[in-house]
C-alpha cells in the first residue's frame, strides 16, 4: 500500500520480492497478478515516457495471464480493474476490461451478499462509473448502475 500512495522505494521492493516469488512459484496466479501490479507501479514512477508505457503494459499482461490462470479470483480481478482504471483511456484502451472486471465482482455480489464488503460494492460502483465515463458512456453507466441498485 505505500507504493501505491506513492513511496518509489516500496515499489521496487514489492517488485523485487514479487519477482522472486514468480520464479518460485510460475503457476501462482496471485503472484502474478501483483507482480503485473508491481510492474505498473514501476511504470508510474518511470522517468521516460517509453519506460512508463512499456512498463504499464508488462503489468497489464501479467494481469491478464493471472486472470487467465483464475478467472473467478476476486483479488486479482479487483487488482487488474484499479491498474486499468489509473492508466490513461487513450493509450491503453483497458476501461472496457474495468468493466468487465467490476461487473464480474458485482454480479457475484448479487448472488452472494458475504462476497463484498459495502465498502466494496460502494467503491466498485464508483469505479464503474468511472470507467464508463472513461469510454464515453455515461448514459451507459446510468444503465449498468442501476441494475446493481436493487
Amino acid at each position: 500500500m505505500k507504493g501505491v500512495d506513492g513511496d518509489k522505494k516500496a515499489v521496487k521492493l514489492a517488485y523485487h520480492i514479487f519477482l522472486k516469488l514468480r520464479n518460485s512459484a510460475s503457476n501462482n496466479a496471485l503472484v502474478e497478478a501483483y507482480y503485473g501490479s508491481t510492474l505498473a507501479l514501476l511504470g508510474r514512477d518511470a522517468s521516460q515516457p517509453l519506460e512508463k508505457a512499456d512498463k504499464a503494459q508488462e503489468g497489464l499482461d501479467a494481469l491478464n495471464q493471472a486472470i487467465s490462470m483464475d478467472p473467478r479470483d476476486k483479488e486479482i480481478r479487483m487488482l487488474r480493474s484499479n491498474v486499468c482504471l489509473r492508466l490513461p483511456e487513450s493509450f491503453f484502451q483497458c476501461s472496457k476490461t474495468a468493466v468487465e472486471d467490476i461487473t464480474f465482482l458485482l454480479n457475484h455480489y448479487q448472488k452472494d451478499s458475504s462476497y463484498l464488503t459495502k465498502n466494496q460494492v460502494k467503491d466498485l460502483k464508483r469505479d464503474l462509473r468511472t470507467a464508463y465515463e472513461n469510454m464515453g458512456k455515461s448514459d451507459e453507466a446510468d444503465r449498468v448502475l442501476e441494475r446493481y441498485s436493487k
